[in-house]
């Protein structure tokens, strides 16, 4: 069943607009125990501002959970230098609302935000971000934060929220 979903996923955003990564030069992410089975999705190329306006992050990776029978959907933006609570929120949501169609409405899914950042975070971008979580189908999810370039910063946060 995930598999297909995945598959249907990989057809209608376009093999071309999918990576096998989610960090980039600037901030890397560590791939290092996350499903083989999977998705990335280049957001930019995917779904270009020529299309659909608003912000938006850069990745998406999304797999199956096969022990809880759902998809995760992990909604990446990488910041390297510094950056504003508001404008990483205004990311995610937007994401959320370009992608949300990608996911059948029938199959349990759960999003996990997450910022991977490159600097320290200020005790007031923390409040904020905490503050703000990213809405999807009637439930909220808190922005989770990781460092770039740390080993294994993305299956950290996956693990964390029981989805690894």
């Amino acid at each position: 069943m995930m598999s297909e979903v995945l598959s249907e996923i990989r057809e209608r955003v376009g093999e071309e607009n999918l990576i096998n990564s989610c960090g980039d030069r600037r901030c890397r992410v560590d791939m290092t125990d996350i499903p083989r089975e999977r998705v990335v999705i280049n957001v930019d190329m995917a779904f270009p501002e020529n299309r659909i306006t608003g912000k938006r992050c850069d990745q998406i990776l999304i797999y199956g959970n096969s022990t809880k029978g759902r998809l995760v959907v992990g909604l990446i933006e990488l910041k390297s230098g510094t950056f504003k609570a508001t404008d990483v929120f205004e990311q995610l949501q937007g994401t959320v609302d370009v992608f949300s169609d990608l996911i059948p409405q029938t199959l349990e899914t759960t999003l996990i935000p997450v910022l991977f950042h490159g600097r320290g975070i200020s005790k007031l971008q923390h409040r904020d971000i905490n503050r703000t979580p990213v809405r999807f189908r009637n439930q909220r999810f808190p922005i989770r934060l990781r460092r770039c370039g740390v080993p294994r910063n993305l299956a950290s946060v996956l693990s964390q929220s029981d989805n690894l």
